[in-house]
């Protein structure tokens, strides 16, 4: 997909937004995440990655982005968006040009998944499945806060169960076990999660917006953005200090 910059917009804090910084305060966060910074960190961080657990091509460029940030020895800075669900072949047959080119377009997508998710040992399994993921959405901030060095365990764990069909992304408690299995509080985050979390998540989803920043996976680097995975060797150039010639 075609690279865009990102707005030039100032740091946003999503704890407030743009009319608290008018003057307008809303409410401090109370609770077992009130202690948590919830930034979204993108002003200071050298890599941010968005990801959404729904979006198989998101769940195939995790790993490569986590060997990623391994070899810059960087700390990626990873956020949780949302983006629309692969849609399924049409049902109905016929020859109308249209229908047969999305029917097409539909297969060879499930063609290329199959392809790449056979080449990582991967199993994703129902690639159309629609539905929210708000409570794994969660998770992902309230790990980044309490156990921010097994974030991306938690990110591959969380994402190998949804497209293996034994994780609801929008199910507490399920989260919840995964929360606890990786150096968090569950118990806490359950209780976050009924209070302040479904706040704070929009917060960093209105952050991103006033940005301009969106998709999965997504990346943001050196000030530039780019929308899916096969940006990888551009990223790593420019995280290199744009040595040599850059990938064609």
């Amino acid at each position: 997909m075609v690279r865009t910059r990102a707005s030039s917009a100032g740091r946003l804090d999503p704890r407030w937004p743009a009319g608290a910084r008018a003057g307008r305060r809303e409410p401090p966060l109370r609770g077992p995440g009130a202690g948590m910074s919830h930034d979204d960190r993108i002003d200071e961080a050298t890599l941010t990655v968005l990801m959404d657990a729904r979006q198989p091509f998101a769940y195939l460029a995790l790993g490569p982005t986590i060997e990623l940030g391994r070899r810059q020895g960087l700390e990626v800075n990873w956020l949780p968006a949302s983006v629309s669900p692969l849609r399924p072949p049409p049902e109905i047959e016929g020859n109308d040009r249209s229908v047969a080119h999305r029917r097409n377009r539909s297969r060879m997508i499930a063609r290329e998944i199959a392809v790449y998710a056979e080449a990582q040992g991967l199993t994703l399994r129902e690639y159309y499945r629609e539905g929210g993921w708000s409570a794994l959405a969660q998770g992902i901030l309230f790990v980044r806060e309490q156990a921010p060095v097994a974030l991306e365990a938690f990110l591959q764990a969380t994402f190998a169960a949804y497209w293996a069909v034994e994780l609801d992304p929008e199910d507490v408690g399920a989260v919840a076990k995964f929360v606890g299995g990786h150096g968090a509080d569950a118990a806490a985050f359950v209780e976050w999660a009924s209070n302040d979390g479904p706040a704070v998540a929009d917060r960093i989803a209105d952050s991103l917006r006033t940005r301009g920043l969106s998709g999965a996976p997504a990346y943001l680097v050196a000030g530039e953005y780019f929308q899916g995975r096969q940006h990888q060797p551009m990223i790593e150039w420019l995280l290199e200090g744009q040595e040599g010639p850059g990938p064609i």
